[in-house]
């Protein structure tokens, strides 16, 4: 499902078929690592898999997504409003005209960014340090239950601010990530691909279109 809606809003995005395909290449092979993974790490994953209860995931999905996400767009709107128009902005962005524009930007880098960098890279680091640190379990319980989260969540943004070059960019997403993962390890990749496209939306029409 992520695959195919990924493909079709990257499609929308850049016009191409190209960008469908690599779309649904990228989406359908990440997200298959990513909750394969995410299931060896414990993390919920996807509500959609973890609850049959469409109110709840409704309700999760707006609690935990889309009105954090809309916390961190206004906050990037405060900070960073006045290097809309920096050369460091693509020029997709810099250009955009419609709300369209600005829907389908917003949900194509929500949906390929948070398999990449939630889904993923965050799934695996904590798989990755739970493993390192189960051997402190008996002498250190702490440390399982807080530090193996707190580096999975540090080094994931760290590659996701890495992936915006400019400072202005890598400042974003850098903090970003740091709320956007958590959202992930809460509330499964719905919630946090829609927290990142309500940031992205209500950033990009509050910078570009109002």
């Amino acid at each position: 499902i992520l695959a195919v809606l990924a493909a079709v809003v990257g499609g929308l995005s850049t016009g191409t078929v190209w960008g469908a395909v690599t779309r649904f290449v990228v989406t359908i092979v990440f997200s298959a690592m990513g909750f394969f993974i995410a299931d060896r790490s414990r993390l919920i994953g996807s509500l959609i898999i973890a609850s049959d209860d469409a109110v709840g995931i409704l309700r999760d999905v707006v609690n935990f997504g889309v009105l954090p996400g809309l916390v961190l767009g206004l906050i990037n709107y405060f900070f960073f409003f006045a290097y809309r128009y920096s050369p460091f902005v693509v020029p997709r962005i810099r250009n955009m005209q419609s709300v369209y524009d600005a829907f389908i930007l917003s949900l194509d880098s929500g949906l390929t960014e948070e398999v990449i960098y939630r889904l993923f890279f965050l799934s695996c680091f904590l798989y990755t340090f739970k493993r390192l640190y189960s051997r402190l379990d008996k002498l250190w319980p702490a440390a399982v239950h807080v530090i193996p989260g707190a580096l999975a969540l540090v080094l994931s943004s760290l590659l996701f601010a890495q992936a915006h070059r400019s400072p202005y960019s890598f400042t974003a997403a850098f903090f970003g990530g740091m709320l956007l993962g958590p959202i992930y390890m809460k509330a499964g990749i719905e919630a946090a691909v829609a927290a990142h496209f309500a940031a992205d939306f209500l950033f990009f029409y509050a910078s570009y279109l109002s």
